[in-house]
C-alpha cells in the first residue's frame, strides 16, 4: 500500500478552505448561483459570499442562533438579521451551487494524486445507496415520495462513490426514493471522468449491484470492478468450488468481458462469490477478500453522515434546502477528512510508544465541527 507523507499538504485544510473562499468570491460563480439576474445585486446586510459561508458553517442550532453567531464572528455584532429574512436570501441560491462547492473541493484535494493511499496501485473506490428521512411536508412527499405506512413518510434514496482507503466522499447523490441504485452508480462513472487522473481505478459493489449493464458502464468508463454477487444470479458462478475461476461474461450488448471468479467460506460457514476484472494471477484468494471487506468503510462514512454531521438534520422542508443540505454535508465530510489526513502525523509521533489495537485518525472520526475562515 502507498501511503502519503507529512510533507504531502498541499492540499490540505487551509487550501481547501481558501479556494471555497475564492470560489464564492467569484462573480461568474455568482452569476451562475443565482436565481434571477436581480438577485443579489443590491447591499444586504449578508451580502453573497457571506451568505455562502454561513451555510458552510453548517450548525445544529437554530437559525436565529446561528445569524447571531456567525456576526459575532466576522466581528459585526451590531447587525440583526431575522430567521425569515435569512431563509428569503437562501431561497435566491440554486442548490447546484452548493454541488459545485462539493466538487471543486474533491477536484482541488484529487490534484494533488501523490498524497493517497492505493490497493496494489489502485484507487479503490466503493459504492453503497441509503434512504434518508426527510422532514413532513407535502411538497417533500410529491418531490421524493415517501416510505412506511401508506408510503407518506418523505424519503429519499441518497447515493455516495467514497474512496475506503482516504476516506473521501468522491460523488454523491440525492434523488426520489423509487430512484435504482445501478442508476445512481452510473451517474457517479460520469462524474468519476471529470476529476483529474487519479492512476487506476477499482469500484467495490455489494450484491444488489451486478448486472450486466452496470460491468459495461463501469469497464467503459476505464475503471475495474469487483462485485459481490447474490446466489442465483449466474448458475454456473454458483457451481464453481472454493477458489479462483477464469470466467466469461457476456455484456449487455453481447460483447464478452474476462474476468475472475473467488468462491470463498465465510468464518459464518457461508460460501462468498466474488467477480472481478482483474486478472493478476499474483492475487490470491484472502487478497481479493480483503479487498472486498474494505468496502464497508462506505457504511461507516453514511452513518457519519446521519449521525456525527446529522444529515438528516435538514434545516427547511423545501426541496432546493434539502438538496444544499445534502451537499453542504458531504463538503464538510471531506473537510474533516482531510483535516484527520493532515493531524495523522502528529497523531503517530505522540502515540508511537504506545500498544495501541486501533488508530485515533482514519477512517472513523468522533463528532468533529468545521469552520469555513473568511
Amino acid at each position: 500500500m502507498k501511503t502519503r507523507t507529512a510533507k504531502d499538504s498541499h492540499a490540505g485544510l487551509t487550501g481547501i478552505m481558501s479556494e471555497i473562499s475564492m470560489l464564492v468570491s467569484d462573480t461568474p460563480y455568482l452569476e451562475r448561483s443565482r436565481k434571477r439576474p436581480q438577485d443579489f445585486t443590491r447591499k444586504r446586510k449578508l451580502i453573497f459570499k457571506e451568505l455562502m459561508l454561513l451555510i458552510l458553517n453548517q450548525t445544529r442550532c437554530s437559525t436565529q442562533c446561528a445569524l447571531e453567531r456567525f456576526f459575532d464572528r466576522i466581528r459585526r455584532p451590531e447587525v440583526f438579521m431575522r430567521q425569515q429574512s435569512f431563509s428569503d436570501a437562501r431561497n435566491k441560491i440554486k442548490w447546484e451551487a452548493f454541488r459545485e462547492i462539493f466538487t471543486h473541493c474533491v477536484k482541488y484535494v484529487y490534484s494533488d494524486r501523490h498524497r493517497w493511499n492505493t490497493w496494489h496501485g489502485y484507487t479503490v473506490m466503493a459504492v453503497d445507496g441509503s434512504k434518508i428521512q426527510l422532514p413532513s411536508d407535502p411538497e417533500l412527499l410529491a418531490a421524493f415520495g415517501g416510505m412506511g405506512p401508506d408510503a407518506t413518510t418523505p424519503t429519499a434514496q441518497a447515493s455516495f462513490l467514497f474512496d475506503v482507503l482516504n476516506d473521501m466522499i468522491v460523488d454523491a447523490r440525492i434523488a426520489p426514493v423509487s430512484t435504482n441504485e445501478r442508476t445512481l452508480a452510473k451517474q457517479h462513472l460520469e462524474a468519476l471522468q471529470e476529476l483529474p487522473a487519479i492512476g487506476r481505478r477499482l469500484l467495490v459493489f455489494d450484491r444488489g449491484y451486478p448486472s450486466a449493464e452496470l460491468i459495461d458502464a463501469v469497464l467503459a468508463s476505464g475503471c475495474d470492478f469487483l462485485f459481490r454477487v447474490r446466489t442465483k444470479y449466474n448458475v454456473k458462478m454458483d457451481a464453481l468450488p472454493q477458489g479462483i475461476h477464469d470466467f466469461t461474461l457476456v455484456g449487455d450488448k453481447g460483447g464478452i468481458v474476462q474476468a475472475k471468479v473467488i468462491k470463498l467460506l465465510l468464518d459464518s460457514g457461508e460460501t462468498e462469490t466474488l467477480v472481478t476484472s482483474l486478472r493478476d494471477k499474483r492475487m490470491g484468494v484472502e487478497a481479493f477478500k480483503a479487498l472486498y471487506f474494505l468496502r464497508w468503510g462506505v457504511e461507516t462514512k453514511i452513518r457519519e453522515l446521519k449521525h456525527s454531521l446529522e444529515a438528516e438534520n435538514f434545516s427547511g422542508r423545501t426541496v432546493d434546502t434539502i438538496f444544499q443540505d445534502f451537499f453542504v454535508s458531504a463538503f464538510l465530510s471531506d473537510a474533516v477528512a482531510v483535516a484527520a489526513h493532515e493531524a495523522q502525523p502528529a497523531v503517530d509521533i505522540v502515540t508511537a510508544d504506545h500498544e495501541n489495537k486501533y488508530s485515533y485518525l482514519g477512517i472513523c472520526f468522533t463528532k468533529v465541527t468545521t469552520r469555513c475562515s473568511i
